[in-house]
């Protein structure tokens, strides 16, 4: 029989109840929460600003303005403004870091105008952070135009009215040499499936690239092209080299997490050749990931794909 613990009182073995759960649900409830990408925080805040935070430690932050890329809000930011962050900071998800500004450092703000809880917008330069830390990218002093490049063709692209327009634009931009813009445009590029055929020539072109996140975007969007193919009953243009290559990744890339893309690729992509390849993979990679990744391709493998 269950008996309460006398020596507490009941709030507080309450207290200790909801603890212990929500230290149990919460790395749940955290794995459940994607981060917003670049182009969806340009498409959604009403504000974007890159600005110099001129006085971080009182009340309400304060910034100067360096350059507003987007407002589609009556209340255009002036040349300075204010940011109310503490009571976000206060209320944030345990798994959260605290909500800060510091004098000096250059950010990039995703803003929208201050709203008290009676749905009042008092007058003024009061502003808020979007989705609380999520609003705020603090820009390092190496590489700050970078950054602002990127956000800068977000919301051009954004700003294109013509759907098809706003596919090419993104699909041109993963060749750019701005690692912000090419990591960017190719993961809407995966996440809208806007690739095709025709872009295939540069995604291969990625899977060379000096950075890992590059070649590991390239790598999925090209697996979901093999995969849509396949589905439609439709022939890969010059299927055998790209063979070539993914089984080149798949054996040889120094990173595991590139050779596990690359068996999914190939799986997307079939072929008698690809599963005697993969058979010897799952038998010989280093990484118990390749070869567990092999191993689940080839239980999955349908006859004649």
């Amino acid at each position: 029989m269950l008996r309460r613990d006398l020596s507490r009182p009941i709030h507080v073995q309450s207290v200790v109840v909801c603890a212990v759960f929500a230290g149990l649900i919460a790395p749940a409830i955290r794995a459940e929460v994607r981060p917003l990408t670049l182009y969806e925080k340009v498409g959604r805040a009403p504000v974007v600003l890159w600005g110099e935070v001129t006085q971080g430690e009182a009340r309400f932050a304060s910034v100067r303005t360096l350059d507003l890329l987007k407002c589609t809000i009556p209340e255009i930011p002036g040349a300075t403004l204010r940011i109310a962050f503490r009571l976000d900071s206060f209320l944030r998800n345990p798994w959260e870091d605290r909500i800060e500004f510091k004098t000096g450092e250059h950010v990039l703000l995703f803003l929208r105008k201050f709203t008290r809880e009676d749905g009042d917008k008092p007058a003024g330069d009061l502003y808020t952070l979007m989705w609380g830390l999520q609003g705020k990218i603090v820009l390092p002093a190496e590489g700050e135009e970078a950054h602002i490049e990127a956000a800068r063709l977000m919301s051009s692209i954004l700003s294109t009215t013509d759907a098809g327009r706003q596919a090419r634009m993104l699909q041109e931009a993963v060749s750019s040499a701005n690692p912000f813009v090419a990591d960017a445009s190719l993961t809407e590029v995966l996440k809208q499936g806007l690739a095709d055929f025709a872009m295939m020539p540069r995604l291969v072109a990625l899977l060379s690239a000096r950075r890992e996140p590059a070649r590991l975007l390239a790598m999925r969007i090209l697996a979901g092209i093999f995969q849509e193919s396949r589905v439609a009953g439709r022939e890969v243009p010059g299927r055998q080299d790209l063979t070539d290559q993914l089984r080149a990744r798949a054996a040889a890339d120094s990173s595991p997490e590139m050779r596990v893309e690359a068996v999914r690729a190939l799986e997307a992509l079939g072929g008698e050749e690809v599963r005697a390849f993969l058979a010897r993979l799952a038998q010989e990679d280093t990484s118990q990931l390749v070869r567990y990744e092999a191993k689940k391709a080839l239980l999955g493998w349908k006859e004649g794909s």
